[in-house]
């Protein structure tokens, strides 16, 4: 399923040799240069749709020059020890599949690391008291005028025009969806976890579209669903906050283009599949395209598209993306992105369990 080929560290020892090549999780083998080495398995399978030809290429190339994984690499390196840090966002140009505590440690005896990668649990631990409390002094900001639009939606709902009623209908349905998300949120830590239960990703998608059609009325926006998918488990509303921050860059990307247009694909693909965790079962995966016809990425950020505060927008904080990514990660997802002119292509992968399989 992998177009990676598993390349044995030359400067290991036969046992260490077999050892890397059948840990669950993914390894890693990296040299001085800070050139990949050594892949195995499970980190082919990891890295299947960040691009081919990983064995020479340096972490740089794949990761970005800032990547908090390499910092980690760099310090293996230059010390005789391991080093380990938790909570690694595996981002880079293109590509966000989540977070890992990574190991970092010596391997044979020409100076080689290797990078072990295992996915954390599910939840996650307590930010600090000052971040928590911003965040709630933030939902509370938020609530606040929740009240004043749904009672506005509700009046505008009575009028005899059916357009106006659905208006009203979807503007009340978003505000307690936002209500839901703020009320999640803990004075000792940040949003919960994902409530996990069953359901059609197309009702999240079409509440995107609706909201997208909403604001941006100009925007085509197609629909190429595949009507036989199973359902999945997830937490609706914050899948819905992740294709919403996605849709929205794409609706902003084709503005003012008198062809805009944004496609929303769906598709099971069960040939493709991944481990959420190091001993967890490899599950096929239900893919969700956001495709539009703009200028493509800019230059600037592509590298970097999924860190906080990466925009160029006058106005932008940066963070639709990063939350986006967030969310995804919390249902053992993952994100790649393909961008020229005149296509970009969100492609985001959800694991589906067996018994919801078709």
């Amino acid at each position: 399923m992998t177009d990676h080929p598993v390349l044995r560290p030359r400067t290991a020892t036969p046992d260490a040799e077999r050892w890397l090549e059948a840990l669950p999780a993914p390894v890693l083998g990296i040299d001085g240069g800070e050139r990949i080495r050594f892949v195995n398995a499970a980190a082919a399978e990891l890295l299947a749709g960040v691009g081919r030809g990983l064995l020479g290429r340096r972490l740089d190339e794949i990761f970005g020059p800032d990547a908090p994984l390499i910092d980690l690499a760099r310090r293996a390196l230059a010390g005789a020890s391991g080093v380990t840090e938790s909570d690694v966002a595996l981002v880079g140009p293109g590509f966000a599949l989540g977070r890992a505590t990574v190991a970092a440690g010596p391997v044979g005896e020409n100076g080689y690391i290797a990078l072990v990668l295992t996915r954390p649990p599910r939840a996650r631990a307590a930010p600090p008291v000052s971040g928590a409390s911003a965040a709630r002094t933030l939902a509370h900001e938020v609530r606040n005028p929740l009240a004043g639009i749904r009672a506005a939606a509700q009046l505008i709902a009575r009028t005899d025009d059916p357009d106006s009623a659905a208006l009203a209908k979807l503007i009340c349905d978003e505000v307690d969806r936002i209500r839901r998300l703020t009320d999640k949120i803990d004075p000792m830590a940040a949003f919960e976890p994902p409530r996990f239960e069953l359901f059609n990703i197309h009702e999240a998608l079409e509440r995107v579209r609706k909201l997208v059609g909403s604001s941006a009325p100009e925007v085509m926006i197609r629909e190429r669903y595949d009507p036989s998918l199973p359902m999945i488990r997830g937490d609706l509303d914050q899948l819905i906050q992740a294709f919403l921050n996605i849709a929205k860059n794409a609706a902003e990307a084709v503005s003012g283009q008198p062809d805009g247009e944004i496609a929303f694909i769906t598709a099971y693909r069960s040939g493709v599949k991944f481990r959420s965790s190091a001993m967890g079962a490899a599950r096929a995966q239900l893919e969700v395209q956001v495709v539009d016809n703009g200028p493509g990425l800019h230059p600037d950020v592509a590298d970097r598209l999924f860190e906080a505060f990466a925009t160029t927008k006058p106005n932008g904080m940066g963070l639709g993306l990063t939350v986006a990514a967030d969310i995804i990660a919390r249902h053992d997802g993952r994100i790649e992105v393909e961008s020229a002119p005149g296509r970009t292509a969100f492609k985001i992968l959800l694991p589906i369990d067996p018994d919801d399989s078709p």
